[in-house]
């Protein structure tokens, strides 16, 4: 063993012999050396000690137990409480103004009622016919807002446009050259799209 970690040893024998001197009243010492390469002695931990750590390592794991079951009953209480209060708003007549986001040709689009939305797609069908937007991804009024994750319900939430118009876009022109290469492309096209008119807004009661 190493003279210097020997002698560490020492003084760290030394400084546990005063605090058990200064704890328990005995001015003998804990336990003497009988040669020089002994292991410095260790008091091992007492039965009452590991028996404490064991019950308290019991009761909190039974108190986060008994505090998520709390949060859980909780947060049933208040989402039920959320239901109710909008499912009053939406009974009540002032209502307000109902908006949404719904999900169009890759696009979101925020909407209202009597909004023009114009979509860059041809497969819609003929003018005049009635659709319904069923991607909706978030719907709301002055007092509630429902999210959907990602979409909402098909029973809550209901928007119906029509289709009043397709046409073309106006000319897009794209231009190609590369240098010293005697290479000049140009290209006109006009895309297809199809115009909306959003009818109506629904929002049905929600469920618990």
């Amino acid at each position: 063993m190493n003279v210097n970690l020997w002698k560490r040893c020492e003084t760290l024998i030394k400084h546990v012999d005063q605090c058990w001197s200064i704890t328990t009243g005995n001015t003998g010492p804990l336990r003497t050396l009988k040669s020089s390469r002994q292991v410095p002695f260790r008091p091992p931990m007492s039965f009452c000690v590991q028996r404490y750590f064991h019950v308290q390592s019991i009761y909190l794991s039974n108190r986060a137990k008994v505090s998520s079951e709390v949060t859980e009953t909780e947060g049933i209480q208040r989402s039920q409480e959320i239901v109710q209060a909008v499912n009053s708003s939406i009974n009540s007549e002032d209502l307000g103004r109902l908006f949404a986001v719904v999900h169009l040709a890759g696009f979101q689009r925020k909407v209202t009622v009597n909004d023009i939305v114009v979509v860059e797609t041809s497969s819609y069908p003929t003018v005049g016919t009635r659709v319904k937007l069923e991607k909706v991804l978030l719907v709301g009024s002055k007092d509630f807002t429902l999210l959907g994750k990602p979409l909402l319900s098909r029973s809550v939430v209901n928007i119906e446009a029509t289709v009043i118009e397709k046409t073309l876009s106006s000319m897009l022109i794209s231009f190609l050259m590369l240098r010293r290469k005697r290479v000049k492309k140009t290209r006109m096209q006009k895309r297809q799209h199809t115009v909306l008119l959003i009818n109506s807004i629904e929002v049905a009661h929600i469920e618990n």
